[in-house]
């Protein structure tokens, strides 16, 4: 870096804001399909896209309906009838227009910014405010602009414009609407939640607001990485919102890390009680590292819970209690089955008291949560702690070590 670009915090490698750009695309994209999807008649039969037609774009039957673009400034601006951000979006549905080979006849063209406009401006001429909004006065401005030489930037763009028939522009000018202000990513966020109170409590709503991002953003992705998908329809985002309210119900809980990996296994040299207790079992390392990786799961969505307040004060400690007595449960009818004098049959209990404890026994934290991840994880932290075990002499067998480890 210079010694400019130090003393101002800035880099000519920052690109954060295109990212942030690129990001606000995005969230913006979810909540006009979160106010679309209660007012088209079929939301399986509307699609919306992301840097596919334009940077958001709804099609509706197979023809685009809108098409938007949305230009996102971390800091106060104005935008200028001779600014880039208007022209270049000019140029871009100037050529849409002038190929009549896609069908764009019927579609609105917006124009999302966060930067203001001046009255009388181009950009106010083109709002969506009815009292400022006049066609013919934007037309004559941008007719006198586009034949102006000299901006290299806009150039192409007054091009574009300016090639357009007049009547083709008159035509483009009608469809354009430009919204000016429009709120800042974080505010995107905000109304996003506001239009997510009708799908969770005001305690939960940002819990459920940040899944929603996840697998919208999740699927955003894979949509713009493809070309086989032209976007997502506005029908599988109505699943996806049914789908987490039913993990936000009383009886349920949000599964978060089904699929969740810890970012390192060894097993070799892994000394931690709970994988030791499953080595007095003579347990395999497929065996352990299907623990290390539930053990890791119920870890990280317990503290999630925790930290979201999804769970009740003292739900979480009453839980692990249940699953404590249920291993005590199985593990006295097991005591009735096999000779503890002998050692294969210790081990035999033990391994018919670690099968039940993580089928049959790994019982749900709520009776509509199915992730068994869970419970499965949630034996391990226990035998962990040595609150339980799987072999019947854990206790006496577990290295000195394992213990100052677990402390």
């Amino acid at each position: 870096k210079s010694k400019d670009e130090i003393l101002n915090g800035t880099s000519i490698y920052d690109a954060s804001a295109s990212a942030l750009g690129y990001i606000y695309q995005v969230r913006y994209a979810l909540l006009l399909a979160l106010q679309k999807v209660s007012e088209v008649n079929d939301p399986d039969d509307c699609l919306i896209s992301i840097e596919k037609l334009d940077d958001i774009a709804f099609e509706q039957g197979g023809n685009p309906s809108e098409l938007l673009q949305a230009k996102y400034h971390g800091s106060p601006g104005n935008l200028t009838d001779r600014s880039s951000d208007l022209w270049k979006t000019i140029r871009i549905w100037s050529e849409m227009i002038a190929d009549t080979s896609k069908p764009f006849e019927a579609a609105t063209f917006t124009l999302i910014t966060t930067e203001s406009a001046a009255n009388a401006s181009i950009a106010a001429c083109l709002s969506v405010n009815e009292v400022e909004r006049s066609i013919s006065s934007a037309l004559e401005a941008m007719q006198e602009i586009s034949a102006e030489t000299g901006n290299k930037t806009n150039a192409a763009a007054y091009k574009a414009f300016a090639s357009l028939e007049p009547w083709q522009q008159r035509k483009l000018l009608n469809s354009i609407y430009v919204i000016s202000n429009s709120p800042t990513i974080l505010e995107v966020e905000s109304k996003i939640k506001r239009v997510l109170r009708m799908s969770a409590s005001d305690q939960h709503v940002d819990a459920f607001s940040t899944r929603l991002e996840g697998v919208w953003f999740k699927r955003a992705i894979e949509v713009m990485s493809t070309d086989t998908e032209k976007g997502i329809g506005l029908g599988e985002l109505r699943s996806i919102l049914d789908d987490l309210r039913s993990q936000f119900l009383p009886s349920n809980l949000p599964s978060d890390f089904d699929e969740a990996q810890p970012e390192y296994i060894d097993i070799e040299n892994d000394n931690r009680v709970f994988v030791e207790q499953l080595r007095l079992l003579g347990a395999s390392d497929k065996v352990i590292k299907l623990a290390i990786i539930n053990y890791y799961r119920a870890f990280e969505q317990r503290s999630r819970w925790s930290r979201e307040g999804l769970v009740m004060p003292g739900e979480l400690k009453s839980y692990m209690n249940s699953l404590e007595e249920e291993w005590e449960n199985h593990s006295s009818l097991l005591e009735m089955q096999h000779d503890l004098s002998k050692d294969n049959e210790k081990i035999a209990s033990g391994l018919k008291l670690y099968r039940v404890c993580q089928t049959d026994g790994a019982k749900p934290i709520r009776a509509e949560f199915k992730s068994a991840y869970v419970a499965r994880g949630t034996y391990h932290d226990l035998s962990d702690k040595k609150k339980i075990g799987w072999h019947p002499d854990y206790n006496n067998l577990l290295h000195p070590v394992n213990d100052e480890g677990a402390a």
